[in-house]
């Protein structure tokens, strides 16, 4: 049977989830994590992050928002903008991406074979414009439809498919035995005409190394696909079809030892410098998150 968390906040779900995962032996099929205001992202919830890229330090591991922008290259974006995005990304992935790798979800995103011979598609990019016309005074809100996460290119150009991502690619990932993408499906919802709702499914999911930067960028990424169709960002959901408890991924058993006592210390620790209802959106965080301290009420970051 499958365990469901709802939250607020990301890092306040992620925290559940670690506390789930290690009162069930470190591994559970059907994590499911619901995330009710995924944007904010309180003193405390930087202070989390911080932590988790100190501990995913002890062995060289990609820090928390590198992770996020795998899924969606948010600081790209704030630079360039929605039109030339998917240009300057795929451009630098060119010769980014190491020899011999699948690459990143995001560029699974924006650029794929298309249904003809040789052509490609951007399935970020006719998403956004499903989204648009569905939303529109004239437009259809279909808010879902029946899925498998199957889909070939043809389906996803259909409109009839709407708001469905397929990231798993058969003629590169079905004789993958090793490194194969975690990230399977997405799906967005559109709630009635004004609100837009993502859920992930991953086929397994490490909680210790990546679990946080996913979340993050599965938040960012909805946000840019609402405001491209001119909708609000609803509702994140996550589901871990096998959720992993991986402390190695933060060192030794002392190390990652410590850097959980950290980590739950950091979550509760008061900051006398920032009210305690102070909260910044993590759509706009981009490397590094900064808490401006003269913020009264709340910070952006």
């Amino acid at each position: 049977m499958g365990h469901v968390i709802t939250k607020r906040r990301i890092v306040e779900a992620w925290l559940a989830a670690i506390d789930y995962l290690e009162h069930h032996d470190g591994r559970y099929r059907n994590l499911v994590l619901e995330i009710d205001s995924a944007d904010i992202v309180t003193p405390q919830d930087l202070k989390v992050i911080a932590e988790v890229d100190k501990a995913l330090g002890n062995l060289g591991r990609t820090s928390v928002l590198t992770v996020a922008g795998t899924i969606f290259p948010q600081a790209l974006y704030k630079r360039v903008g929605a039109g030339k995005l998917a240009e300057h990304f795929l451009q630098i992935m060119s010769t980014a991406k190491k020899r011999g790798t699948w690459g990143t979800y995001a560029m699974r995103l924006m650029r794929r074979p298309g249904r003809e011979p040789n052509s490609v598609i951007n399935p970020l990019e006719m998403l956004i414009g499903k989204l648009s016309r569905a939303a529109s005074p004239a437009g259809k809100a279909v808010m879902s439809n029946y899925e498998l996460g199957v889909m070939d290119a043809g389906d996803v150009e259909d409109d009839l498919a709407l708001c469905d991502v397929p990231l798993y690619s058969p003629e590169h990932d079905a004789a993958m035995v090793r490194n194969q993408p975690c990230l399977m499906h997405l799906s967005f919802k559109l709630v009635g005409k004004g609100e837009v709702e993502l859920t992930a499914i991953y086929r397994s999911h490490y909680y210790a190394e990546r679990a946080l930067g996913n979340l993050i960028g599965l938040r960012q990424l909805m946000n840019y696909v609402a405001e491209q169709a001119g909708v609000r960002a609803g509702r994140l959901a996550c589901i871990s079809t096998d959720a992993n408890l991986d402390l190695f991924s933060w060192g030794k058993a002392n190390q990652s030892t410590a850097a959980l006592q950290a980590i739950r210390a950091a979550a509760t620790a008061p900051d006398p410098a920032v009210p305690a209802s102070a909260a910044v959106r993590a759509a706009s965080a981009a490397p590094p998150l900064v808490v401006r301290r003269p913020a009264p009420t709340h910070t952006d970051a």
